[in-house]
């Protein structure tokens, strides 16, 4: 008899297969699942090398999938980025005396960076300025990065970019500037570029903040992330990392940021969809609109409080239209950043023209975020088979910004997840980090209670169950990786990508989802994180 690697029995161990069992009991062989049921059943494939573990009446899941974090930029921000999140830094003075003490501990003239700021949250309800870095760092160069497609830099930062009073503003960017015309430091869209052009990372650097980033991912129960918006360094970091064994992650990659013709040709060109189980480039990543919190998302309405102001789109419908087709005829999923109501109709256009022109059998375009579909949109949604990533994180971290920028009626459709579900929608949940942490027992808490930070209600219609919230994280994240038949289920055949949590989420009060913890993680049965190591 060949025995088995590991085995965890004393479930509950919450398989998700198409009967939704909860058996007790595992056995893992070579990386893969060979048996999942009741103990006596599993307990004959334990031999003398074989691990057991006792679950002792914790909770077992599938690994979860991360379906659009950003692990590479999360991981600098971990390594050698500074932190300025909420709560972290409450008001400007507290993201002054943390830039203050990383000027304390870098040599003139070194780059400080922050993420990230939400000026709803400070409480001065202000963006920060120029001035305000200037006085904790006056020969360091300092960039702070807001959520959503804007940024604070300080006048050294400026002069290192290039920035002056005269300086013009790009294409689908802003110079902020005050009534004298100088520069407040603000940057918005693209203009943020004209600074993040000049901040370099040594390879040593991505590939350390690329360890970083997995094993804070793996500390919070993922086994599997898509990774949007990443260029040929960051592919040769990537690429390094997995040559070198020191990917703990299943790590799924979207080209990008494309913003025209040329760049579209230019990943064409250089890569095609493949690569392993570990390490696959399987999409392009675009985006069309910006955020609600900086009143870039595109509507078809304008915002509450500038009504003149409906968003930015930042790529006209017939260059999208062409990106889209050429990236769609040579096999890559192609993911666009949509958030506001015109923003989605017009990138549903995009896909419906290039399934038309070149049909591929379950293209699986996705759209990111999609926060607030019209009816209309969501049948085509259905209709053509989109996939759709977006955040239920940001109803709790952000929400407040998003009612204060739309009002509080429109607010309770944003992330529509229980109609998508209705409407046989696969779903995936992300955080967009650093734009919010990684966690996805707040992940699930959101899908469910759909409260903010402030505990306000966004729309009870849109709740969904706990079973629902994991699938999210799970069978329904697969179908983005295109790998449903290897990961998101606990059954014999698939990958032993696995999770142990501090309790069953299935059984927790709604408020109690905010405490669920994960304990230990799997990939490919090789153990990549235990709680107990990290007390």
């Amino acid at each position: 008899m060949e025995f088995a690697d590991l085995v965890l029995q004393n479930g509950p161990i919450i398989t998700l297969d198409n009967n939704n069992r909860i058996v007790r009991a595992i056995a893992v062989k070579n990386g893969k699942i060979i048996a999942a049921g009741h103990k006596p059943e599993v307990k004959r494939l334990i031999g003398p090398l074989t691990e057991v573990i006792d679950i002792d009446g914790k909770a077992v899941t599938p690994g979860l999938i991360n379906t659009h974090d950003h692990l590479l930029e999360h991981g600098l921000s971990s390594e050698f980025i500074l932190d300025i999140r909420y709560p972290k830094a409450k008001n400007i003075r507290e993201i002054q005396e943390l830039v203050g003490r990383r000027v304390k501990d870098s040599n003139p003239g070194e780059w400080i960076i922050g993420h990230v700021w939400d000026e709803t949250l400070l409480e001065e309800n202000r963006f920060p300025n120029r001035k305000d870095l200037d006085s904790v760092a006056p020969q360091n160069p300092v960039f702070i990065k807001r959520v959503f497609e804007m940024g604070v830099a300080n006048t050294k930062a400026l002069e290192l970019a290039g920035v002056e009073d005269t300086t013009s503003d790009p294409e689908f960017g802003k110079i902020d500037k005050d009534a004298n015309g100088k520069p407040t430091g603000l940057l918005r869209g693209r203009a943020m570029n004209l600074v993040l052009d000049v901040i370099e990372w040594s390879v040593d650097q991505k590939i350390e903040a690329i360890k970083k980033g997995c094993r804070d991912f793996n500390s919070v129960g993922f086994t599997t992330i898509i990774e949007p918006g990443i260029m040929q360094d960051g592919i040769e970091a990537y690429t390094l990392c997995r040559d070198k064994d020191e990917l703990n992650l299943r790590v799924l990659l979207q080209i990008g940021f494309l913003h025209d013709r040329e760049e579209i040709k230019w990943a064409i060109d250089n890569y095609v969809v493949g690569g392993d189980d570990n390490l696959r480039i399987i999409g392009l990543k675009i985006a069309l609109d910006g955020g609600v919190g900086p009143r870039t998302a595109l509507f078809y309405d304008g915002y509450i409080d500038d009504p003149q102001n409906n968003g930015v789109q930042m790529i006209e419908s017939d260059t999208l239209k062409e990106m889209v087709f050429e990236g769609h005829r040579n096999g890559f999923q192609i993911a666009i950043h949509a958030i506001g109501d015109k923003a989605i109709d017009i990138a549903l256009e995009a896909y419906q023209l290039a399934q038309t022109k070149s049909p591929r059998p379950d293209p699986r375009h996705q759209l990111v975020h999609c926060y607030f579909p019209t009816i209309k949109a969501l049948e085509k949604i259905m209709e053509f088979g989109i996939v759709i990533n977006t955040q239920t994180p940001f109803l709790y971290f952000l929400g407040d910004s998003f009612i204060e920028a739309l009002g509080h009626e429109k607010c309770k459709s944003c992330m529509p997840v229980k109609t998508l579900k209705e409407k046989n929608v696969h779903v995936g949940i992300s955080h967009d980090a650093t734009v919010t942490p990684p966690l996805p027992n707040i992940g699930l808490y959101a899908s469910v209670a759909r409260k903010t930070i402030k505990g306000k209600i966004l729309g009870h219609e849109e709740s969904v169950d706990k079973k629902t919230a994991l699938e999210f994280y799970t069978t329904s994240a697969s179908r983005h990786c295109f790998m449903e038949d290897k990961i998101g289920s606990i059954e014999i055949g698939k990958y032993a990508d696995l999770a142990i949590w501090n309790f069953n989420p299935l059984d927790s009060s709604v408020e109690g989802l905010k405490e669920w913890k994960c304990l230990m993680t799997f990939v490919n049965g090789i153990k990549v994180y235990d709680f107990e190591d990290n007390v």
